[in-house]
């Protein structure tokens, strides 16, 4: 049965009502079989010779078959260097098999060569045209992956667009007020060291700048790579913002001390953007991730909920830091 074969395998796609002869034939019996049975056969592109154990011998094309002599044995004229898959092979390396080698279709065997089927032409033609629209759907960022299905801005409803989009801005506009909340928890701070708001929105900017790129990364290797290996990828990507957050830190200390002569308060800022860059690789790397394993689309949900996240986050580390060292 076809179906106990894995999912796109060469079983799923082998036939067997293909000319199968005796390996003790000769041409003349050949050719009358081919008369008798033309009807049943789905293809006709190669003749395959076996022996009494139904083992695959060789292969003979019909235009060879025709050329040589009526009491010619098959056994003399067949091709014994065959080009063959085993039925649990990928059905793309068979393509690839074929096409290589010029050969119309590819026998199918299994244990000790025993013969199973044969993938036809059409279905290695059709095989190929699959495998190379995904990948060249994959390199423009359009990939089905995982069951997560990217949205078709172009062919989408607006209805149907607005409803797989409002709804994170929505979540996110709450997550606005919850900022503007956690911003008048440290309103004695604040009044106390007025220049630290001036500096909210460059470590928000910084921090949510930084996550969405991290972010942009993820999504597109989410569309266009087959596989993640997202504990290596992490890493990689830490280090990154590691020395980002260590670079962006000393130009904003040089800035606030040479504007403002306060070593303290260039330190706190200093620290808190650090920190706050520095904690972007988590909604930058892990909301996009998240979502793809949920299957949501990564690019509708990255940017309102990664933002407002961040955003959150940010504050919350700048007017702790701000707290403990003002």
């Amino acid at each position: 049965m076809k179906n106990n074969y894995p999912k796109d395998s060469v079983g799923r796609l082998m036939i067997s009502k293909v000319p199968i002869v005796d390996v003790n034939n000769t041409v003349s019996e050949v050719k009358q079989y081919l008369f008798f049975n033309i009807k049943k056969l789905d293809s006709i592109n190669y003749i395959y010779i076996l022996n009494k154990e139904g083992y695959l011998k060789g292969v003979l094309s019909i235009k060879e078959l025709f050329s040589q002599p009526e009491d010619q044995k098959i056994s003399k004229i067949m091709i014994v260097s065959l080009i063959k898959s085993h039925p649990h092979t990928d059905q793309e390396l068979v393509a690839q098999l074929a096409l290589k080698h010029n050969i119309k279709s590819v026998p199918v065997v299994g244990i000790n060569n025993k013969f199973k089927g044969v993938v036809l032409s059409d279905d290695i033609l059709n095989i190929a045209y699959q495998e190379a629209y995904e990948d060249i759907m994959r390199l423009g960022g359009v990939h089905y992956k995982n069951n997560v299905k990217v949205d078709d801005i172009i062919k989408m409803p607006l209805l149907l667009s607005l409803k797989r989009r409002l709804p994170w801005l929505v979540i996110g506009l709450g997550g606005g007020v919850m900022v503007a909340y956690l911003i008048g928890l440290f309103e004695k701070v604040l009044a106390e060291n007025i220049i630290l708001v001036a500096f909210i929105p460059l470590i928000v900017y910084m921090a949510s700048a930084t996550g969405t790129q991290i972010s942009f990364f993820m999504v597109r290797d989410l569309a266009i790579k087959e596989k993640i290996n997202f504990l290596i990828y992490t890493w990689r990507q830490f280090k990154v913002v590691f020395f980002i957050s260590i670079i962006v830190s000393v130009l904003i200390f040089f800035v606030v001390f040479f504007s403002y002569n306060q070593f303290i308060l260039a330190f706190a800022i200093t620290i808190a953007m650090f920190l706050a860059t520095l904690s972007s690789i988590i909604t930058g790397l892990f909301i996009p991730y998240l979502a793809s394993r949920l299957r949501l689309d990564p690019a509708s949900v990255s940017g309102p909920i990664g933002t407002i996240i961040q955003d959150s986050v940010t504050v919350l580390i700048y007017l702790i830091v701000a707290s403990i060292l003002l």
